[in-house]
């Protein structure tokens, strides 16, 4: 299923503002609010003669800053299921998501707000997997459907919210259970051809259901790591069944506990980019 880009694309602004919280060092940095849009002449994601799907999707980095070769060296040895100890856990950067998604047309659409994460280790690629005769999106890191009233309804065509601090913890954290469910559960080759009996879709659907929490979890909790990456970015996307003209306004907030993790939009120091290394299930 290809991820089509919003034509509203734009990079965090540099202007986003920096301060200081408290004498500890710990750093609070507002990104500038940027937009996503879909648009009724958008082909559809997918199709397969019965479904449509229509998707818009933009790539937010957050300034989490490379390490430096010495501080790499400092880092510990390898902690399972990673290859090295992570540069930055959701004890060092935590963030926010604020939005505001308004529908342009006259009808209302039920809309799919859409978040999958990447860390320093990969990216979070859901893909579509074949159940019987049905095709379906597996979940992305987070994934909720929202009412948004249309322009003729005498209501506001715009809805708000905030995706917290918790709630992306726990994406982080189900994303890295999603990655040593990867490493464990291997399919044998012949589940690995056929997507409804790969056992990887029903664990990894499972960790990201919003309705599952981390630590209450007997299906999944034994595939927590010991360490949870921090998300150094993600995909936020837009999702219909539908045709449909609408816009997502956007902003960040990220706190870099530290004080050193991160960097002041618009510098010249070298960030984490999105990881080249994918973790997908079936159609990924």
């Amino acid at each position: 299923m290809h991820r089509r880009q919003s034509p509203a694309l734009s990079t965090l602004a540099a202007t986003a503002t920096y301060v200081l919280v408290g004498c500890s060092g710990s750093t609070t940095q507002h990104l500038d609010p940027q937009n996503l849009a879909m648009t009724a002449t958008m082909p559809a994601a997918y199709d397969d003669g019965e479904t449509q799907l229509f998707e818009s999707y933009v790539g937010v980095n957050l300034p989490v800053r490379q390490p430096t070769p010495q501080e790499l060296a400092t880092l510990k040895g390898a902690i399972g299921p990673f290859d090295h100890h992570p540069w930055v856990t959701i004890d060092d950067i935590k963030c926010q998501v604020t939005w505001t998604l308004a529908n342009m047309d006259k009808d209302p659409h039920d809309v799919e707000l859409l978040i999958d994460p990447w860390n320093e280790y990969g990216r979070y690629v859901p893909g579509v997997s074949q159940v019987g005769d049905n095709a379906a999106p597996n979940l992305s890191g987070y994934d909720e459907i929202y009412a948004v009233p249309g322009l003729k309804s005498g209501q506001s065509s715009r809805i708000e919210h905030t995706i917290s601090y918790d709630d992306l913890d726990e994406v982080a954290t189900d994303f890295a259970t999603t990655i040593n469910i990867f490493a464990k559960v291997i399919p044998t080759p012949a589940t690995a051809t056929m997507a409804a009996d790969d056992p990887r879709i029903g664990l990894v659907n499972h960790a990201f259901n919003v309705q599952n929490h981390s630590g209450n979890d007997p299906l999944t909790d034994h595939y927590i790591p010991a360490v949870i990456p921090a998300l150094v970015g993600f995909n936020l996307g837009l999702r219909t069944t539908e045709k449909a003209n609408l816009v997502l306004e956007y902003s960040v907030e990220i706190v870099d506990e530290e004080g050193n993790r991160t960097v002041e939009e618009g510098s010249h120091v070298a960030t984490l980019q999105a990881p080249g290394k994918t973790y997908s299930l079936a159609g990924g």
